[in-house]
């Protein structure tokens, strides 16, 4: 296992690329390279840079989310061997927050022969490495299955490591012991998901680790505000000297005056809080998956002999009905008049899949992205909000290696040119303006 440390903006795509092309010269035809990481944005970074080489993606170099691969090499394939189950598709929905909803809507969908994605991890482990209560002819079988991988894969090259979580973890400590070579490539100084994971395999791995400390996408003068609040050895430095960084206090000046001021590229706050806003697409997407899925599960009950497709297109197009309703009235209770079936349980989980009402008008909010929504962005000119939890890690009052840290060390170093940060109103009322002045007058 060879681990490579790089810190924001060294070049992972473009490294992980170089290393697949430098694999495969060194690796029998027949054998496959597994390129898996996890996002498909991600995934299309990668297949550029290999296309851009090779002209287009070589047969035996397979690039894929995490999740596409634990799921295509071995649930797929083999977990109805072991276990005389078969999963049919995969839901990608929002799963309630409180654990026993979140358990209850998991079975209820596997019940359908439906995989929820954040349980494909684990269901890999139960194929790869062990479950409770297996029988010695389930590991029999496992060690089989393992045999037949490694017959065909070269190698495995996992980007973004930092947010491996512990299935994964002992899923690429397995695959390690079957001597089949891995490749790490993360930064878990950007680990957003709190798994740790990639740290622990640092630790036990600590002679096959690498640094990549250069930076090419922040001005020097960004990375020694970044540097501060991070370890000796990954420490970054960059050639770019020119650069700025501008301060900005919310009592003087509003978020919106700044944005009707400036374009920023990225504009960001660790958190929806008062009037920011955070909520995506991409949530409101999965919201409507996850009632969707629901009105599905009671169509299924009350018309059995309907075909599949019709079932799923009704539910999707009632679950799109349902949020429309809700947007316009602003009431659950009306909104739910979309729902026809008798099924008082059913009603109850959809009506809390809908998101509570905001208290504040939206023309009075101000819209701008989470940190966690940024990781992997960059942007000419970013406006970074500063909140108490992070400004508790920047000013050195906290200093343990948390999510929120990390949080703030992504804020940091997003921007290629110009990084605008506007301290809010409880940041200063807190800390003081002399002494947040006096902080930044080290780094402008």
């Amino acid at each position: 296992m060879k681990i490579s440390v790089a810190g924001a903006g060294a070049g992972k795509t473009t490294a992980m690329a170089d290393m697949i092309i430098k694999l495969r010269t060194e690796m029998d035809d027949h054998m496959n390279i597994f390129c898996i990481t996890f996002t498909n944005n991600a995934v299309a970074c990668i297949e550029k840079k290999l296309k851009k080489y090779y002209g287009r993606l070589p047969d035996n170099i397979a690039v894929s989310t995490i999740h596409s691969f634990l799921y295509r090499e071995f649930i797929k394939p083999y977990y109805f061997l072991l276990f005389n189950k078969q999963y049919e598709r995969i839901s990608t929905a929002e799963l309630p927050q409180k654990v026993t909803y979140k358990a209850a809507k998991i079975r209820r969908l596997e019940e359908s022969k439906i995989l929820h994605q954040t349980v494909i991890p684990e269901r890999a482990k139960w194929v790869l490495v062990k479950k409770t209560g297996d029988r010695k002819v389930t590991e029999e079988k496992r060690k089989i299955i393992r045999s037949v991988f490694k017959n065909y894969c070269g190698a495995v090259c996992i980007d973004e490591a930092q947010d491996i979580d512990s299935d994964m973890m002992e899923i690429i400590e397995v695959l390690d012991n079957d001597n089949i070579p891995l490749l790490l490539v993360g930064d878990p100084k950007q680990d957003l998901k709190g798994h740790k994971c990639l740290r622990q395999l640092m630790e036990k791995y600590a002679n096959f680790v690498d640094y990549l400390n250069i930076c090419h996408r922040c001005p020097q003068k960004h990375l020694e505000l970044s540097n501060q609040t991070v370890a000796e050895q990954e420490q970054q430095y960059s050639d770019k000297k020119d650069g700025s960084i501008a301060v900005y206090f919310e009592n003087d000046t509003s978020c919106n005056e700044l944005m009707q001021e400036e374009k920023f590229d990225l504009s960001y706050i660790s958190k929806k809080q008062d009037e920011y806003e955070t909520h995506g697409r991409d949530k409101d997407r999965n919201i409507k998956i996850a009632i969707a899925e629901e009105i599905e599960t009671v169509m299924r009950a009350n018309h059995p002999a309907s075909a599949d497709i019709a079932i799923r297109r009704e539910s999707y197009y009632m679950a799109e009905q349902l949020l429309k309703n809700y947007e316009s009235s602003n009431d659950k209770v009306k909104a739910m008049k979309t729902f026809k079936y008798n099924d008082r349980k059913a009603y109850g989980r959809i009506i809390n899949i809908l998101p509570d009402a905001e208290c504040l008008p939206v023309k009075e909010k101000v819209f701008v992205n989470s940190i966690d929504s940024i990781k992997g962005q960059e942007g000419n000119n970013c406006l970074f909000i500063l909140t108490t939890d992070l400004a508790a890690y920047l000013f050195g009052e906290k200093g343990e290696e948390t999510t929120t840290k990390n949080k703030l060390y992504v804020a940091l170093t997003r921007s290629l040119n110009k990084l605008t940060i506007l301290v809010k109103a409880n940041v200063e009322e807190k800390y003081g303006r002399d002494f947040i002045s006096n902080f930044f007058n080290r780094y402008i």
